[in-house]
C-alpha cells in the first residue's frame, strides 16, 4: 500500500515532455448520462488533439475514460498522461472545485488536483456484528476502499436456546465469551492494520454490544484513534448512507483540524525572534529552492495571476533565468504547479488556507529558522 497518490504525482513532475492533463466533471447528471460522458469525453479529446497531444497518449486517454466507472454522481475525473500510458486516473468525489483543465506541455499540471488534497491520509471503517466484522482500509478522496477484510467467529451456538443440560446462565456466559472472543480477533486485526497502514481515523460501526468489546479490546494506539457511530449499521433495513455521512464528517473533522493546528503554529513560529516560518510567495519559492519548506500553505485564487519558472533540476522553480543556476529551464508555469511541483519534490506537505489567515498568498513552516544555513 505504498503506491499512494502523492508517490504516483512526485515520479510523475520529475519527468519532463509531451504530458496531457484532464480535470474533467463526467457526472451523469441529466437525462442522458451516457451520451453526455460520450460528447465530453469527445469534446475533451479534441481539444487535447488541438493542443498538440500525440494519438498514443489519445487513444490511452480515450480508453480510460470509456471504461465504466460505477461511480455515484457527481464526480470529477482527474488524467495525465504521457507516450501513450496513463500515469494517474483520479476519480474525485463531488463536482468539480475548479475549472476544467485540458492542457499539453512539458509537465503534467498538478494545480487542478490541490483542490482535492494532494495530501491523503488513510482511514479504516470497521463494521461489526456479534460474529464478525468488516475492514476496510479507504484512502481519503477515493471512492473505493484500497483493502477490505471480512473475519468470521464461531457462530454454533450464538443463538441456541439452553438445552442440552446447560443452565441459562451458563449458556448465556458461553455465548458472551464467543462474542467476547471473535471481537479480540478482530481487534488484533485492526491493531495490525493500524500499524502497518498508519491511519489518522478509525470508524467503528454495527451491532451495539459487539462495538464494545471490540472497543475494549483495541490497542493503546487504534482506541485513541477509534470514533463511534452509535448505530447498527449491520441490522436489516439499515441506511447506508448514515454510515457514509458519518464517515465523512469525521474526515472532514481530522482535515480541518489538521489545517487550524498548522496554521497556529504558523502564526506561533511567526511571532519568535528566529522564526522557523516564513510568508509571501518569493519567500516560499526561496524556501522550497533550499529544501526548507517542511508545510506549504497556498490560496489557490490568490495565486490565479502569478507565474513561475519550472526547472528540471534542484532546485525545481526560480522567479528569474538567472536563479535558475545549471538547471535546466523547462519554461514559464502557473506559480501554483510549480509551488506544488516543487513541494512533491521536496517532500513538504501542501495545505490550503485562505491569504487571510495566512497574511500572504502563500507560507510555510520551515525545516530550519529562515536565518540558520541548511544543517549539515
Amino acid at each position: 500500500m505504498t503506491d499512494t497518490l502523492r508517490a504516483r504525482l512526485t515520479d510523475a513532475v520529475r519527468r519532463q515532455g509531451g504530458w496531457s492533463t484532464l480535470y474533467l466533471d463526467l457526472s451523469g447528471d441529466r437525462e442522458n448520462p451516457e451520451g453526455l460522458a460520450e460528447s465530453r469525453r469527445r469534446s475533451a479529446l479534441d481539444r487535447l488533439r488541438a493542443a498538440g497531444a500525440d494519438e498514443a497518449t489519445l487513444r490511452a486517454l480515450d480508453g480510460a475514460l470509456g471504461e465504466p466507472t460505477g461511480l455515484p454522481s457527481p464526480f470529477t475525473r482527474y488524467l495525465i498522461a504521457r507516450e501513450g500510458a496513463v500515469v494517474v486516473d483520479e476519480p474525485i468525489p463531488g463536482p468539480a472545485a475548479g475549472p476544467e483543465t485540458l492542457d499539453v506541455g512539458e509537465l503534467p499540471s498538478v494545480a487542478p488536483l490541490i483542490r482535492a488534497g494532494v495530501d491523503e491520509f488513510a482511514y479504516l471503517v470497521v463494521q461489526v456484528t456479534r460474529d464478525g466484522g468488516d475492514i476496510a482500509v479507504h484512502r481519503t478522496g477515493a471512492f473505493f476502499p484500497e483493502l477490505e477484510t471480512t473475519l468470521t467467529g464461531r457462530t454454533d451456538t450464538l443463538h441456541k436456546a439452553a438445552s442440552g443440560g446447560w443452565s441459562q446462565q451458563n449458556h448465556h456466559e458461553h455465548v458472551e465469551e464467543l462474542w467476547k472472543q471473535t471481537q479480540g480477533e478482530l481487534s488484533a486485526e485492526v491493531d495490525r492494520l493500524v500499524q502497518e497502514v498508519r491511519p489518522r481515523l478509525v470508524v467503528v460501526a454495527g451491532d451495539v454490544r459487539a462495538r464494545g468489546l471490540l472497543l475494549d479490546a483495541l490497542g493503546e494506539r487504534s482506541r485513541a484513534l477509534a470514533v463511534e457511530l452509535k448505530k447498527d449499521t449491520r441490522s436489516d433495513g439499515a441506511d447506508a448512507a448514515v454510515l457514509s455521512a458519518f464517515v465523512a464528517e469525521q474526515v472532514a473533522a481530522v482535515e480541518q483540524r489538521d489545517r487550524h493546528d498548522a496554521v497556529d503554529l504558523l502564526r506561533t513560529r511567526l511571532g519568535r525572534e528566529r522564526p522557523a516560518a516564513t510568508r509571501g510567495l518569493a519567500a516560499v519559492v526561496e524556501a522550497l529552492r533550499q529544501a526548507q519548506a517542511d508545510t506549504v500553505f497556498v490560496d489557490v485564487g490568490a495565486l490565479a495571476d502569478e507565474r513561475l519558472l519550472a526547472l528540471g533540476d534542484v532546485p525545481w522553480l526560480a522567479a528569474e533565468p538567472g536563479d535558475a543556476g545549471t538547471a535546466p529551464v523547462i519554461g514559464e508555469v502557473g506559480a501554483l504547479d510549480a509551488v506544488v511541483r516543487a513541494a512533491l519534490l521536496t517532500d513538504a506537505r501542501i495545505l490550503l488556507a485562505p491569504a487571510g489567515e495566512l497574511g500572504a498568498p502563500a507560507a510555510a513552516l520551515l525545516r530550519w529558522p529562515a536565518d540558520q544555513p541548511a544543517p549539515v
